[in-house]
């Protein structure tokens, strides 16, 4: 089974440091390249089994008032999707979390994650394939304390799932103290040395992971190169 986890950044497109500044509008407001870039980042993901998407606007008005999810899953025709909404900016965005699988979902949980503020969430999945699997979608913090109470709750989520993989934005490298006591606690591996991924134009941070744990082997553990998001996607072929 082949896995991607991707921080898509609402399809604003960020491709060097000054279109944070440049693009800041595209913070607030729709805009037809955003639309292109979501047929780029579909058409990226299309041969993947399981995609975890993060990111990604619900249907704000920066989206048009259009689910992204929505629009990425018709293009990459993954015929099952889950989603999870949390933060929302009135009459601005909807933030959330996607799982997008070409196999059915069942048992989806919505998990809100502690912190000194809300809005972070983990999205968790059993994907029903030739043989089971439990994936979390997760989008953390960005400080090292928060970072140990939400992982904490992920690994809680994922206590006697048979096979399981957490994948997304961890906001923090494969040798941080959050990242290492989750493994530690959960059993869960990183496959080798973590590929940087952000600045996707530059990469010099770790900061997007696939921790896989139980009867789950991986191998192709790898950054994607394309670069429609300051994140570049992560992929990783699985097997149970």
């Amino acid at each position: 089974m082949n896995l991607l986890t991707w921080n898509i950044q609402a399809g604003i497109g960020t491709s060097r440091y000054r279109d944070y500044l440049l693009r800041a509008h595209l913070q607030m407001f729709h805009a037809p390249s955003k639309m292109a870039t979501l047929q780029n980042i579909a058409r990226e993901i299309a041969p993947y089994d399981v995609v975890c998407l993060q990111e990604v606007d619900l249907g704000g008005r920066r989206a048009g008032y259009r689910s992204q999810v929505d629009e990425i899953a018709q293009q990459s025709r993954h015929a099952h999707v889950a989603v999870q909404e949390n933060r929302t900016i009135p009459g601005i965005s909807r933030h959330g979390n996607a799982i997008l699988s070409h196999w059915p979902l069942a048992h989806v949980r919505d998990l809100k994650l502690p912190g000194r503020f809300a809005g972070r969430g983990c999205l968790v999945a059993d994907v029903e394939g030739e043989r089971s699997l439990t994936i979390a979608c997760l989008h953390l913090s960005l400080g090292a304390s928060d970072q140990m109470l939400q992982l904490a709750h992920v690994a809680q989520a994922l206590r006697g799932a048979r096979a399981w993989a957490a994948m997304g934005d961890f906001n923090c490298g494969a040798r941080s103290t959050p990242l290492e006591a989750f493994c530690r606690t959960t059993g869960g591996q990183l496959s080798g040395a973590a590929p940087m991924t952000f600045p996707a134009w530059r990469p010099r941070r770790d900061y997007d992971h696939i921790v896989i744990g139980g009867e789950l082997s991986v191998t192709h553990y790898r950054c994607e190169p394309a670069t429609f998001s300051d994140h570049l996607g992560l992929s990783a072929r699985v097997a149970v």
